[in-house]
């Protein structure tokens, strides 16, 4: 299944996105094979994000912070302005 294209207005914001995502993952140290398993979604969709190439479900934001203890307000507090 092809991910539904970013829409380029908001492509630099899902790329911040993806990226502190991924950093968060990264602090943890697991793969992301293995945060995919953590939070329900396959790994090619998990991946996706991280690599901003899907324009996911902001559910699927809120358990990826859950997991990692992260307030949504935090999170984007902490994206590049």
């Amino acid at each position: 299944m092809k991910p539904a294209e970013i829409d380029p207005d908001y492509s630099e914001l899902m790329t911040q996105i993806g990226e502190q995502i991924k950093e968060l993952r990264k602090k943890r140290g697991i793969s992301y094979t293995e945060m995919a398993e953590e939070i329900g979604l396959s790994r090619n969709g998990y991946n996706n994000i991280e690599l901003a190439k899907s324009n996911f479900q902001f559910v699927t934001l809120l358990r990826i912070l859950k997991y990692h203890d992260v307030s949504i307000f935090h999170f984007f507090e902490s994206l590049k302005h």
